[in-house]
């Protein structure tokens, strides 16, 4: 196998950010995880100074490019270009497992499981939003040749990124209109049961006060029975005979 050896400036450059995808198409073939591929893509960005390829060819950098240019330059080049549909569907799961928590959470489940769920949506989110801030830019010269998304296609994923938000806002707010209504319901129902309760107490002692003044008339009328007396007695005619 021939070696062939070169020297390039450094990453950032056009043949550098094309060295580089060889070198992640090359480790990726090689490498059983995605993973420790990313790994040693981003380990090259930030402080490599040398690459060797499988078909013989070695290319040193002149110069390093760091933590911060070497992340900048692995994520435009690596992240962006090859992992973005990935995240952008993690975006689309964590919609679903939202739409999902809010369900339980609005059936009777632990409040928990939807904080739970909108956590992850923010961190996808997140992720989503970093990758497309390091979007490699079409114009310029580093980027020449390179692989781009089309402005329709851009358009249709922020269209559904807007879409997304607006749901998710959806939802938040269905959440704050179902706390309070049942926090009014809980109030109706309370004073509900206070007027039922009250209005059995009324009665009640209403009853109460009619049996207490049928007692004491009784009571008045054996009193004044045993007061009077007994009565004069019948009387009995005697029969000849008898005499």
């Amino acid at each position: 196998m021939l070696s062939t050896s070169e020297t390039v400036k450094d990453l950032d450059i056009y043949e550098g950010r094309r060295l580089l995808r060889d070198f992640y198409h090359e480790r990726r073939v090689k490498n059983a995880f995605e993973v420790k591929t990313l790994l040693e893509c981003w380990k090259l960005c930030r402080r490599g100074t040398e690459v060797r390829f499988n078909d013989g060819r070695r290319v040193r950098f002149e110069t390093h490019l760091g933590f911060r240019l070497g992340t900048r330059l692995f994520l435009e080049e690596i992240v962006s270009r090859h992992h973005y549909n990935s995240i952008l569907g993690l975006v689309y799961v964590g919609a679903m497992l939202v739409l999902v928590a809010v369900a339980l959470y609005l059936a009777g489940s632990s409040l928990w499981i939807a904080l739970a769920a909108f956590l992850l949506e923010a961190l996808f989110l997140l992720m989503l939003a970093v990758v497309t801030a390091f979007s490699p830019s079409e114009d310029s010269p580093a980027a020449v040749g390179a692989l781009g998304v089309s402005d329709n296609l851009v358009a249709s994923i922020n269209g559904s990124i807007q879409e997304m938000t607006n749901a998710v806002s959806d939802l938040f707010r269905l959440i704050s209109q179902t706390d309070i209504r049942q926090d009014v319901l809980l109030t109706r129902l309370t004073e509900n049961l206070a007027k039922m309760n009250a209005e059995n107490v009324r009665k009640l002692g209403d009853r109460l006060e009619q049996t207490n003044a049928l007692l004491h008339e009784i009571i008045e009328n054996t009193r004044q029975q045993k007061d009077a007396g007994p009565g004069p007695q019948p009387h009995v005619p005697v029969r000849e005979d008898e005499q």
